[in-house]
């Protein structure tokens, strides 16, 4: 009993001998240095905020020489001072003492642009030079930056202002007056033409035509004009009137040229009764010589 208990626990113990010298043959395993908490951290800062400060010289307004040299642009400048290396206190004192160095870091620049514009175009004035100083510029003090970036808005030299204001002024009216002249000539005429329609259909013209003659137009247009617009009915009735004075003195013109035509000779009678007739024809908005033709044409239709 004892003998089987001995050989027992020797086997055991052979195992465990074994296992021991294959756990010292592993290749060893490269630990993980634990952190060393009393080890300097490197920390990211955080981006910085961009501060703004906008100053503005509406009460001092720069001049400059326009084209020519004897008017001025009046320009007036707005500054706007960005950083983001000094805090919004620190920039506003900056900007404050920095003005008058942007004013006249502004005129240097501008001075050169506003002599090739023409003194009555603020317009081209102010864009040329809000596109030359878009980017601005730098100043640096105490190690710390600061851009200015400014714009500039430009308006005319007072004294050309008081001399092409009244000049302004009839332009506008002229324009205006244009523009209510159109609309007032559509208006007329839309509603003339739709009156003529009318008188058309009652009056009942020719069968199968589909606009009126000439000669029918000019007889209702006075009457169709009274119903659009009194002005241009007026002006109707002038034109109808000086139609039928120039028939009369057509008529008093062949009159007398019959009764005298034996003091000239027959060319020059015909000659000039040619002239005054085409003359005739062309103010009445006729064809000249077609009742000639209208009559030739009716007899080859008769025979």
């Amino acid at each position: 009993m004892t003998t089987s208990r001995r050989g027992l626990l020797g086997r055991w113990r052979a195992w465990r001998d074994a296992r021991r010298a294959r756990r010292d043959t592993r290749p060893a395993v490269a630990q993980e240095p634990k952190p060393d908490w009393q080890s300097p951290v490197s920390v990211v800062e955080p981006v910085r905020p961009e501060w703004s400060v906008a100053l503005a010289s509406d009460d001092e307004p720069l001049l400059l020489e326009a084209k020519g040299g004897v008017f001025q642009f009046e320009v007036f400048a707005h500054f706007s001072f960005r950083s983001n290396e000094i805090s919004v206190e620190h920039l506003r004192e900056r900007a404050d003492a920095s003005l008058r160095e942007a004013r006249a870091d502004l005129l240097r620049m501008a001075w050169p642009l506003a002599r090739t514009c023409e003194a009555g175009d603020p317009v081209a004035a102010e864009d040329l030079i809000n596109s030359h100083i878009a980017q601005g510029w730098c100043y640096e003090q105490d190690g710390a930056r600061t851009r200015c970036r400014p714009t500039v808005r430009v308006r005319i030299d007072p004294a050309l202002r008081d001399r092409m204001q009244p000049s302004q002024l009839d332009k506008q009216e002229m324009k205006e007056a244009l523009e209510l002249g159109l609309l007032k000539a559509a208006h007329a005429r839309e509603l003339t033409e739709t009156w003529l329609d009318v008188f058309a259909r009652l009056e009942g013209v020719e069968e199968g035509a589909d606009e009126l003659t000439p000669v029918q137009r000019q007889f209702l247009v006075p009457f169709a004009a009274t119903l659009a617009d009194r002005e241009f009915a007026g002006m109707a009735q002038a034109v109808r009137a000086a139609r039928r004075k120039g028939t009369d003195d057509l008529a008093n013109v062949l009159k007398k040229a019959s009764e005298g035509h034996e003091k000239i000779g027959m060319f020059e009678f015909a000659n000039a009764y040619d002239k005054a007739l085409n003359a005739f024809s062309q103010q009445m908005g006729l064809t000249p010589f077609s009742w000639i033709e209208d009559g030739t044409h009716s007899m080859e239709g008769a025979e």
